[in-house]
């Protein structure tokens, strides 16, 4: 990780990973022949706690002879500029203050081990994340501007770490934030990995040993991947795009991986899932023109023989449409990924009892005799109507928006269940008649929307 005359920057919190993190590396940085800087993000998030933080890591630093960056940023307003919650906001900002205060082929080291390799796998499974997030942390990455991130604790435990700070009587701060279970990863830290331990009590290290074979496994399908993109992806100026019929003979792992890929040169992998990939890899058995949408305002499209991902729809289309076929509705559960969320679908068979009728904007029930044959969600096309009433009074979506005051500027992103031209739901808005469940009904159709946080 560290080879002569190189430059080491560590990020140092101040709590006891980081700090042991820095007498070690202190120790070490005379005979590895290395010089070592600390730097010490200030997130502007616990008040007067935080200010007290990076105090004491200044005079550690000052302690031990080491030069102390402190960088202080404004998690708070940046979550709030950028829709993002406390916990992903605080993780980019310092990682930005990294890469700032590194030049190329400086070392970034960091705290990590193995507790935390372990609740990021969990972290990303339930996120739904595939083989790369399973894999957990990497020992050494290379960042963006060249910075290469180095984590050497990922062989500890938690308890190896706090072991040598009472042999060396060294106190370190502790985050009150840590012990907040609004955070998602202390939930997992202090509720889940106590359950799992007491099932294994080396579920950690084994978690641990799972990421290394995965790692494994990763590298040999980089590799594969790398070969095959060269044959099947092509990067135009308008998108991206992948010959579908090569792709069809791939083993699924490795073309799955070919389609995170694409999406990654048309725009950005961020918050893609295996739901949207696999609503991507269905296109592969649609027709031209079928597409599915994806995070960051990006779609796929099937194109004749090939798949195009794009940021925008090309002109002549009526904005993103995912089709749901027969056999997708075989299923108990399945998500539909649309480009600022998803749509949950969950079957089940009805009791009868029509006072359990959801009475939400976002949650509605179908009778799924009637829809079983499959739907499309999708935005508006110029023919697209409603049924009103028992006696089959039509109502144009268009005559709609204008009667409930739909801003223009909204009515090409609303989203529409429908069945051909006939809309059976305006989400967010009425049912079509008929398209609900009565009395006669056995079997229920939920969908929910879900918009992304």
């Amino acid at each position: 990780m560290i080879e002569p005359g190189d430059r080491v920057l560590a990020g140092v919190s101040g709590g006891a990973d980081s700090v042991c993190l820095c007498l070690i590396l202190a120790e070490l940085s005379a005979e590895l022949d290395f010089s070592l800087e600390i730097i010490h993000v200030e997130h502007g998030i616990r008040g007067e706690e935080s200010i007290r933080d990076a105090e004491f890591v200044r005079k550690l630093c000052e302690g031990l002879g080491l030069c102390c960056h402190v960088i202080r940023v404004d998690v708070p307003e940046y979550a709030k500029q950028n829709h993002l919650g406390t916990e992903e906001a605080a993780r980019i900002l310092r990682y930005e203050a990294f890469a700032e205060e590194a030049e190329c082929g400086d070392k970034i080291a960091l705290a990590h081990h193995m507790e935390d390799n372990a609740e990021t796998m969990l972290m990303q499974l339930v996120r739904g994340s595939g083989i790369d997030g399973l894999c957990g942390m990497r020992p050494v990455r290379e960042g963006g501007r060249g910075e290469v991130y180095i984590r050497p604790f990922l062989a500890l435990e938690r308890r190896d770490i706090e072991e040598y700070l009472r042999q060396k009587n060294q106190p370190f701060c502790e985050d009150s934030t840590n012990a907040d279970a609004d955070y998602n990863r202390n939930r997992i830290r202090h509720r889940v990995m106590p359950e799992l331990c007491e099932v294994n009590r080396q579920a950690i290290k084994h978690m641990n040993d799972a990421a290394e074979r995965m790692r494994e496994v990763r590298d040999y399908l980089d590799e594969q991947e790398a070969r095959c993109g060269q044959d099947i992806i092509r990067k135009e100026a308008d998108a991206v795009y992948l010959d579908a019929e090569k792709l069809q003979q791939l083993p699924k792992a490795l073309g799955m991986r070919l389609l995170h890929r694409a999406i990654g040169l048309a725009g950005r992998k961020k918050d893609v899932t295996s739901t949207h990939l696999e609503a991507v890899w269905a296109l592969l058995d649609r027709q031209t023109g079928c597409m599915a949408s994806l995070p960051g305002g990006m779609v796929a499209r099937r194109e004749y023989q090939e798949i195009a991902i794009r940021r925008k729809v090309p002109d002549g289309t009526q904005g993103i449409c995912v089709e749901i076929l027969e056999e997708d509705m075989k299923k108990p559960c399945f998500a539909i990924p649309v480009s600022d969320g998803k749509m949950e679908c969950r079957i089940f068979s009805f009791d009868g009892n029509m006072g359990k009728i959801p009475r939400k904007m976002y949650t509605k029930w179908f009778d799924y005799d009637m829809i079983k044959n499959g739907f499309s969600v999708r935005t508006r096309k110029p023919k697209d109507y409603f049924v009103l009433d028992a006696e089959g009074h039509h109502k144009k979506i268009e005559d709609y928006y204008v009667d409930e005051k739909v801003p223009a500027a909204e009515r090409d992103s609303r989203l529409l269940l429908t069945q051909g031209a006939k809309v059976l739901w305006i989400v967010g808005g009425r049912m079509g008649y008929g398209a609900g469940i009565a009395e006669h009904t056995r079997m229920i159709l939920e969908i929910t929307y879900v918009k992304e946080e």
